[in-house]
């Protein structure tokens, strides 16, 4: 089976988030499909079970899970399927996501988002190791599900936010009483103007935001972008100032992933990036 590893909402190649996308995997099982996600150990590796013209099956592994959506996984697998151009719709587990590319930068069209009340302020901080004024009040505190279940969570300073660890044993006690959740955390003092040095990526517009995403696997780890979990906080940004507008989000700096999401906010929300191919080849064994 050819298989094919390309880098998603980077603006260059080994940047954003990688994803190995496994061709013509009808007949793979769960448990194999699993298992090869594993031996990738990227936060995703997707199989295209069927792909006819404008439409592909696909499902969505982590290396421990199947999920019902994601958005990098949604936007490379598209990217890899159409070579970067027109459109497409995937038939994932959450239903139906449109992806379509133009001049060189994909956008999908992001799934219902369902909002609940999120932690306390002082949980919050905790959870983040850091102090309560660190937070930012004009953001309140939200669960936003699109599929994955993310903690949506402003603080006030690009200095706050590379600050952030997340105490692994807060984190199990959220988990315990509220379910299950990963943790995105974002500031609009963002990589731009006098962070220029701290990994703004030079050419390019300032970003109105910078964003962290930690998830469970084995531990914590740092998603480099996470466009469900963008999908979500357009949706959020929609219900604070319900305006359409365009914003840009930079995650990943700080893991040395540097990656770029557009955020497109209006009736629709949509959510777009680059993407770049750096390897192709074929899986010599099945689990």
């Amino acid at each position: 089976m050819k298989l094919t590893i390309v880098d998603v909402f980077a603006e260059r190649a080994f940047a954003g988030n990688q994803l190995a996308v496994v061709h013509d995997a009808a007949s793979l099982s769960s448990a194999q499909m699993q298992a090869i996600a594993l031996e990738t150990n990227f936060s995703e590796t997707t199989f295209v079970t069927r792909h006819n013209d404008g439409e592909a099956d696909v499902r969505i592994f982590t290396p421990t899970s199947e999920l019902p959506f994601a958005g990098h996984p949604t936007l490379g697998t598209a990217w890899v399927l159409t070579g970067g151009k027109g459109a497409i719709t995937l038939n994932l587990a959450a239903g139906q996501v449109p992806v379509s590319f133009h001049n060189g930068s994909g956008w999908l069209t992001a799934p219902p988002v369902v909002f609940e009340e999120g932690v306390t302020t002082s949980s919050a901080a905790e959870l983040l190791q850091l102090s309560e004024a660190d937070l930012d009040p004009d953001y309140p505190l939200r669960y936003g599900q699109v599929g994955p279940r993310f903690l949506l969570i402003g603080v006030r300073t690009l200095a706050a936010l590379q600050r952030v660890k997340i105490n692994e044993a807060r984190f199990d006690e959220i988990t315990a009483g509220d379910g299950g959740f990963s943790v995105f955390a974002f500031s609009a003092d963002s990589y731009s103007g006098a962070h220029s040095g701290s990994g703004a990526h030079s050419g390019y517009r300032d970003s109105d935001f910078a964003a962290r995403m930690f998830f469970a696997v084995d531990g914590i780890r740092e998603d480099p972008a996470t466009g469900s979990a963008n999908a979500a906080f357009a949706a959020y940004l929609r219900d604070l100032e319900p305006r359409p507008r365009e914003l840009v989000v930079d995650q990943g700096v700080e893991i040395n992933r540097p990656s770029r999401l557009y955020l497109r906010i209006g009736d629709e929300l949509q959510v777009g990036g680059r993407v770049h191919a750096v390897l192709e080849g074929e899986l010599l064994q099945l689990p």
